[in-house]
């Protein structure tokens, strides 16, 4: 069995993960079971987060790889038409979506401009889906990092099959 997850932390990954998330639900309305899930599913994450960032802190080779993987990463984005200043001007429109009353005209103001920026998000996320010579980069990246994780801490793999365990169930 192959251990497959993205440990890679970006700046935009985590922005291709929020774009999608609804941020009108509210915890309230999800499901016991679902929440115990997701607690698992945090609880986990925050272990591989902290293997993680000690692994990269201890070696430098894996740090300047993920630099180079990461000026590499913006440096697709920036040409597919999504620079750093739409990134976080997207965010920042999410955030204050997020505490805005839903049916107020400011709030449909900025989901009709938060639509804009994801037209552009969309295409700067095929671009690097499509980049073979970034996703090669950022697979010799993950296998670097996932071998280091384990020699650090061998729990490593039993927690990213219960990880994916977890995220299949949900689905």
């Amino acid at each position: 069995m192959t251990l497959k997850i993205k440990l890679l932390i970006l700046p935009l990954a985590t922005l291709f993960a929020v774009a999608t998330v609804n941020a009108n639900q509210t915890p309230a309305a999800q499901q016991p079971a679902q929440v115990s899930v997701q607690q698992k599913a945090m609880q986990l994450q925050a272990k591989l987060a902290n293997v993680q960032k000690q692994v990269i802190k201890e070696k430098p080779e894996l740090k300047k790889e993920q630099e180079n993987l990461q000026a590499s990463f913006n440096e697709v984005v920036t040409q597919a038409g999504f620079p750093k200043e739409k990134e976080e001007k997207l965010v920042a429109i999410q955030q204050k979506l997020q505490q805005a009353d839903p049916a107020s005209e400011e709030a449909k103001a900025m989901q009709a401009e938060m639509q804009k920026y994801q037209k552009d998000f969309m295409k700067a996320r095929a671009a690097v889906m499509n980049n073979k010579e970034l996703q090669k980069k950022q697979e010799d990246y993950q296998t670097s990092l996932l071998t280091a994780m384990v020699e650090k801490e061998p729990k490593v793999k039993v927690w990213i099959q219960e990880l994916n365990s977890l995220r299949a169930s949900a689905q």
